[in-house]
């Protein structure tokens, strides 16, 4: 098999001889030791195959035996290289798109992110290419399954997880879910701590020995439960101390600051009819625009859509061009009513009283007034929550 291979690739012909006494030219090329193979007798005399080279070197014994060689066939690369040569630019340049194409293919051009709250989403998308996977890594240096463990550490609210690689493109799909109430610390020896400043309202001690107590007021980094067990002797002096993982719940009375405002003049975007189109390229980090237009007003707002290369389903290539539209608008001066602007503050207020109900807190005192200040409605004051305030610290560590 490797013979035949290395014979197409130097390349060969069949030939046929005939004259008087063909069998004296075989003698005298076996004699020399010129490789001939696949001799058959034909109506004329003798046909076989030669290598290219030995074909030219076996004319002096055509000439001193007076044998008519003729050339059946030919085979092997230089006969289709010469074939061909005038498409070997065509040929070199197919060559060299396929071994660009081979080496993109080695890298990740594309990250998607699917979840059920496209801001998440894109959080995490941005939080990924910046400390993760940067477009251009190379597939080999990825770990699914590392990333993975990596992004629920990162980001509790994930439920569920999940990694794939295809092609060029690397497809993250998550779900959110009501993140875990503690964090489960096995066997690593700690205490419970605050996380931050608080009046206790209600505290569970499941392991440990509890320091404080309902209704005391304690500081962030204050010690609840502590992992450290004294055994003591009949002297009342400390015999022993075991270190275990503290276990409990424990929840506060907390207060979180508000301060939102609007203003009671405003300006409104007027666009107008005038949006400006124009394609940039880019092959990587380099970019060209082959014609910028110039627009005449100094407000607009740009919209950006990127079109990657794409041969197949998930065979992205950093190549494309992306579309961009300015769309210019004129600023209208208004202003809005005390009672709309209060309207609309309340709505942020509800708002994010709502995100507190969701996240678990409980809401004691809503203490935030509104007033006309400087032009401007200001919501001010402080919301009064119950919220888990446990947090887990390891033994012999000082931070939090």
């Amino acid at each position: 098999m490797i013979l035949k291979i290395l014979r197409y690739i130097l390349g060969y012909v069949l030939v046929e001889i005939n004259g008087f006494a063909p069998e004296r030219l075989l003698n005298l090329l076996i004699k020399e030791e010129i490789v001939i193979w696949d001799v058959k007798q034909t109506e004329n005399g003798y046909s076989f195959n030669i290598g290219r080279k030995n074909l030219i070197n076996i004319k002096p014994f055509l000439q001193k035996t007076n044998i008519k060689l003729k050339i059946i066939k030919k085979y092997g690369l230089p006969f289709i290289f010469r074939r061909n040569k005038r498409r070997a630019a065509f040929a070199l340049g197919s060559l060299i798109f396929i071994v660009i194409i081979y080496t993109l293919s080695l890298f990740i051009w594309e990250v998607n992110v699917t979840g059920e709250d496209h801001l998440i989403a894109e959080e995490i998308l941005k939080y990924i290419e910046n400390n993760y996977i940067p477009l251009g890594t190379l597939k080999s240096d990825v770990d699914c399954a590392e990333l993975e463990n990596k992004l629920r550490n990162d980001f509790p609210e994930i439920s569920w997880i999940s990694c794939e690689l295809k092609g060029t493109g690397l497809t993250i799909s998550l779900e959110e879910g009501i993140p875990p109430a503690k964090n489960e610390n096995n066997n690593i020896t700690g205490d419970i701590i605050a996380v931050k400043n608080a009046k206790i309202t209600k505290m569970i001690t499941r392991q440990g020995t509890p320091i404080a107590k309902v209704n005391d007021k304690v500081k962030k980094g204050d010690i609840l439960i502590s992992g450290t067990i004294y055994i003591y002797d009949d002297n009342n002096e400390i015999m022993e101390t075991n270190y275990i993982p503290a276990d409990g719940d424990v929840y506060g009375k907390t207060s979180y600051k508000y301060n939102d405002y609007i203003d009671l003049s405003y300006y409104e975007k007027e666009y107008t009819d005038k949006s400006q189109r124009y394609i940039t390229l880019f092959f990587m980090d380099y970019c060209i625009t082959p014609y910028l237009p110039k627009i005449d007003n100094d407000n607009f707002d740009t919209y950006t859509q990127i079109h990657k290369l794409r041969l197949f389903h998930n065979f992205y290539l950093p190549i494309g061009y992306k579309e961009t539209v300015n769309t210019p608008y004129n600023l209208k001066s208004l202003t809005r009513s005390k009672d709309e602007a209060t309207q609309i503050l309340n709505k942020r207020l509800d708002k994010k009283i709502k995100e507190f109900e969701q996240n678990g807190l409980e809401i004691v005192k809503n203490n935030v007034k509104i007033e006309e200040e400087n032009n401007r409605i200001v919501a001010r004051g402080k919301i009064t929550v119950i919220e888990s305030i446990a947090g887990f610290r390891k033994t012999g560590d000082n931070n939090e």
